[in-house]
C-alpha cells in the first residue's frame, strides 16, 4: 500500500495538472516566454494579470498556445464564430518585444464574447558594478507601448496592460522610480503595471504612445529572474438582453524595451553598470520590433507610432 504522504504527493500532482491547460509565467524557464491567442463565442470572465493562464476564460473556444525558449520567439492565432459573434486574437513574442491584435463582434445578448491574447518572456538578470557588491538598489526599466484601441455600439469594450515580475512575483508599485506611463485603467494601484482600456456608449478610441517604467528590486552581484508580460483583450462591458444592441471592439498594441535603463543605490543614479543576461541579449539597448507576416494590414500605423516613441525615448 503507498505511504499516505505519497498518495496525498500524486494527488496534488494530478491537481496541478488539470488545473494548467495553457502556457503561464509562473513555469516559464529563463530564458524563454510564450504566447497564448484565444477567443470564444462566450466568455468565463476575465480580471487576471498579463503572464497568468488565461484559457479558463476561454472554455467555449479556443486557445493557441506555443513556449519558446532563447533565441526565439512564438506566435499564435485563434478564431471563434457564433450566432452573429466573430471574434479573433493573434499574437508574437519573443526576448525584448510583443505584438497583440483581438477583435470582437458580438450582440450584447451574448454572454461576453470575446478575444484575447497574452505573453511576454522571462530572462534571468545579473546587475554587476565593481566597488558595489551586495548592495541593493532598484533597477528602472524602460518599456515603450504603442497602440489603438476602439470600442463601438452600445457594449463594446478593449483593454491592454503590460505586467513585470521578479522572480515570478508581483512588484509594489510603491517602489521608487516607477512610472505607469499615464495609464487611464489601473485596476490595480498596489501593483506595478502599464494598463489602457475603453468603452463604449459613446463610441470610444485611445491611442496609446507611451513609455512605462518599471523598477525592480536588485542585489548588484546576484541574479534573478526579470519577466516582462502583456495581454490584449477585446470582448464586451456588459451582457443581457438588450435586442438590437451590439459590441464591438479592437486592440492593437506593441510592447519593447525602450533604451537604457537606470540604476539607483540609495537614492542616487549609479553610472558605469552592466547587465549580464542568462539569453545573452542586450537588456541596455532598445529591442528591435520585427514585423511579422500576420501583421501586414496594420504594421505600417503600429510602426509609424514605435518610431515615434523611439525617437521620444532618444
Amino acid at each position: 500500500m503507498p505511504h499516505p504522504h505519497h498518495f496525498t504527493a500524486l494527488l496534488a500532482l494530478l491537481i496541478a495538472s488539470a488545473s494548467y491547460a495553457a502556457p503561464r509565467q509562473l513555469d516559464v524557464s529563463a530564458p524563454g516566454g510564450f504566447l497564448n491567442a484565444c477567443a470564444a463565442p462566450s466568455g468565463g470572465g476575465s480580471g487576471g494579470w498579463a503572464g497568468d493562464d488565461i484559457s479558463g476564460w476561454f472554455t467555449s473556444g479556443s486557445c493557441d498556445g506555443h513556449d519558446f525558449g532563447s533565441p526565439g520567439g512564438a506566435s499564435g492565432s485563434a478564431a471563434s464564430s457564433g450566432p452573429s459573434i466573430s471574434n479573433n486574437a493573434s499574437g508574437w513574442a519573443t526576448l525584448g518585444a510583443t505584438l497583440m491584435s483581438a477583435e470582437n463582434h458580438s450582440p450584447a445578448s451574448t454572454f461576453f464574447a470575446h478575444g484575447g491574447v497574452n505573453g511576454g518572456y522571462t530572462d534571468q538578470l545579473t546587475v554587476l558594478l565593481p566597488g558595489f557588491e551586495g548592495q541593493a538598489g532598484y533597477l528602472l526599466l524602460r518599456v515603450g507601448v504603442a497602440g489603438t484601441l476602439q470600442a463601438s455600439a452600445e457594449t463594446g469594450a478593449a483593454g491592454f496592460e503590460v505586467v513585470p515580475y521578479v522572480n515570478k512575483q508581483l512588484l509594489n508599485a510603491g517602489n521608487p522610480g516607477y512610472d505607469d506611463g499615464s495609464s487611464n485603467h489601473l485596476w490595480a494601484t498596489d501593483r506595478q503595471v502599464g494598463a489602457w482600456g475603453v468603452a463604449s456608449a459613446p463610441d470610444a478610441s485611445l491611442a496609446v504612445n507611451e513609455i512605462v517604467v518599471f523598477s525592480l528590486p536588485v542585489v548588484v552581484g546576484q541574479a534573478l529572474d526579470v519577466g516582462i508580460y502583456a495581454m490584449a483583450e477585446a470582448g464586451q462591458r456588459s451582457s443581457g438582453g438588450f435586442p438590437g444592441w451590439y459590441a464591438n471592439s479592437q486592440v492593437q498594441f506593441g510592447s519593447f524595451l525602450a533604451g537604457a535603463p537606470l540604476l539607483m543605490i540609495g537614492g542616487q543614479a549609479q553610472p558605469g553598470f552592466s547587465i549580464s543576461s542568462a539569453s545573452g541579449f542586450d537588456w541596455t539597448q532598445a529591442a528591435a520590433v520585427p514585423e511579422p507576416q500576420q501583421w501586414a494590414l496594420w504594421a505600417a500605423g503600429l510602426g509609424w507610432l514605435v518610431l515615434r516613441l523611439r525617437r521620444r525615448a532618444g
